[in-house]
């Protein structure tokens, strides 16, 4: 398959980086080929109108048709709630704004239940971007061009294909954000990446460089003394979600003990054989928060949910109350409708520092680079779905009935 990369300019004359020819509205994969030359990022004057036709000729130079980004493209565009996506053709393929963006080709799309650095790239590199920047439609995933953030991508090393590349993206993100920064767990460290300690490094920042909004999130809702320790317990009510896959094997490389709440009889071989420390069928939930609390001693401190406000109430119900050391609920999906209890944080993630912070994007998609490449993470099951864009919608179908669980759907463009 045919996939370029060269330097163009922004609109706002800059030289930027684009990459493509064929990811999810919520992560998507990309590849970088062997066109030549190739130039670096770099910023341009607007003033110097030499450099820019310069480069305008360079690109067109090398005549292939495949070698120039077309304008116009298909893109599945959702015109109200509740609707199916509609397939467009002569959709505009967006344009570049800014030094850190790039035009990125869309290889495969991984659907989700919602729905390092630029410099070390080459020629030849396959790239992961999870797209949580739901505002900005330039960065959506259903189309086949697609701007993604320098600091949202990661090189996939060889052995990990592009379908597994696109179910890794946000249920990753929103895993690391949780533990990282929600609940203040450091990550390890693999090869030469040193170790991940998000809260550390969200708390170095100037508060403004924090969008408002999560600001007591990021800075207040957690003190130093309250973060996780290796040996702790931490109980995932929701476990066969691919979010909760990247929640427990995170927190098992911090040396945490992992209670999984599933159902059991579904899910229970598969998971077994991946050595949690409990399984807890999900099927009788207050039978499930007696078992926890009988497994923890009653004196669980950390909670993640990752199915809505009814299992997080639950989950709430099995943690410690009252004690000097506060207990910590981070809700993926929702909060519980009920005040927290005495002694009890509810936390929600906070996602727009992916995108919004630069330093928060780039250092969690460097660790899951070294990770991935270290194979120290096992990767979600992939079911992938024929069709490209015009087998979106039925594959939301098939998932909005519940018959997908437990894997995820990968549409190949």
């Amino acid at each position: 398959m045919a996939i370029i990369t060269y330097s163009s300019f922004a609109d706002d004359g800059t030289d930027a980086l684009e990459v493509w020819p064929p990811t999810s509205k919520l992560a998507f994969d990309s590849i970088v080929s062997d066109l030549k030359p190739s130039y670096t990022t770099k910023t341009v004057a607007q003033s110097d109108p030499d450099r820019r036709q310069q480069a305008k000729v360079r690109v067109a130079e090398h005549g292939n048709e495949h070698d120039v980004i077309p304008k116009v493209q298909r893109a599945l565009i959702l015109h109200g709630l509740r609707q199916p996506y509609q397939l467009t053709h002569g959709h505009a393929v967006p344009t570049t704004l800014a030094i850190n963006e790039m035009t990125v080709r869309i290889l495969a799309i991984g659907l989700n239940p919602v729905d390092w650095n630029m410099s070390d790239l080459k020629e030849g590199d396959i790239v992961l971007c999870a797209s949580t920047d739901y505002r900005d439609m330039r960065k959506a995933a259903f189309q086949e061009y697609a701007i993604a953030l320098e600091h949202n991508v990661c090189k996939l090393p060889k052995h990990v294909s592009v379908a597994q590349g696109a179910a890794i993206g946000v249920a990753y993100v929103a895993a690391g954000l949780a533990l990282g920064v929600c609940l203040g767990l450091r990550l390890p460290a693999f090869g030469s990446a040193q170790h991940l300690d998000l809260r550390a490094l969200v708390r170095s920042l100037p508060p403004k460089e924090i969008p408002a909004d999560v600001r007591a999130e990021c800075l207040q809702s957690l003190e130093e003394d309250q973060r996780p320790q290796s040996g702790d317990w931490i109980a995932i009510w929701g476990g066969s979600s691919t979010s909760a896959l990247f929640l427990a094997q995170l927190a098992r490389l911090a040396g945490l003990k992992i209670i999984l709440v599933v159902d059991v009889a579904k899910h229970g071989r598969r998971l077994s054989t991946m050595g949690w420390s409990y399984l807890v069928d999900s099927q009788h939930p207050d039978r499930a928060v007696e078992v926890i609390r009988g497994i923890t001693g009653g004196q669980l401190r950390y909670g993640i949910d990752v199915v809505g406000p009814k299992t997080s109430s639950c989950l709430a119900r099995c943690l410690a109350k009252g004690s000097q050391a506060q207990a910590h609920l981070v809700a993926l999906a929702a909060l519980p409708k009920e005040p927290a209890a005495d002694g009890v944080v509810y936390h929600s993630v906070p996602m727009k520092l992916f995108h919004e912070v630069p330093s928060v994007g780039r250092a969690l998609m460097t660790w899951l680079e070294h990770a991935l490449e270290a194979s120290a993470v096992i990767l979600p099951e992939v079911t992938s779905v024929k069709g490209g864009l015009s087998g979106v919608n039925p594959a939301l179908d098939e998932m909005r009935s519940g018959a997908v669980s437990g894997r995820r759907l990968v549409v190949r463009l």
